[in-house]
């Protein structure tokens, strides 16, 4: 398939709104379409793709003419699905990063302890190592 083909072939290929598996069926018939075309004519322009077949949305048309309600509608559906996926995931980034926002604001304190030695020596110990409870209590001095 020459580039004027394979363009237009491209430009049809959008215009085509319907679900994948039909969309497959119409590629293929498209591409037979094509292939006949080429064999009469190898090296055509896209002004002779448009003069044979009509301008891609036409040729769309055309093509989704062959096509049953049901499967019209299984693309609409498909484009809602995606949607509702996109709204969904757009949402939970959103809480995310409100939630994160939200964390970040509130000040993080830490208490600090301080103990003394019975020589007289004074430690201090933070909140969090206190509140630890994998530490045992034959570490205690």
């Amino acid at each position: 398939m020459n580039e004027a083909a394979t363009q237009y072939r491209r430009a049809v290929r959008k215009h085509l709104r319907c679900g994948r598996a039909a969309k497959q069926r119409l590629e293929e018939h498209l591409t037979g379409l094509l292939n006949a075309f080429l064999e009469e004519n190898p090296t055509p322009d896209r002004a002779a793709l448009e003069a044979a077949f009509g301008t891609p949305e036409e040729l769309a048309a055309t093509l989704m003419e062959e096509l049953t309600p049901e499967e019209r509608g299984q693309w609409k559906k498909q484009k809602l699905a995606v949607r509702v996926v996109l709204v969904l995931l757009l949402a939970v980034v959103a809480v995310y990063t409100i939630g994160t926002f939200i964390y970040r604001s509130i000040p993080n304190e830490i208490t600090v302890y301080e103990f003394t030695y019975p020589n007289g020596d004074e430690f201090y110990v933070p909140d969090s190592v206190l509140a630890d409870s994998s530490a045992s209590s034959a570490d205690a001095p």
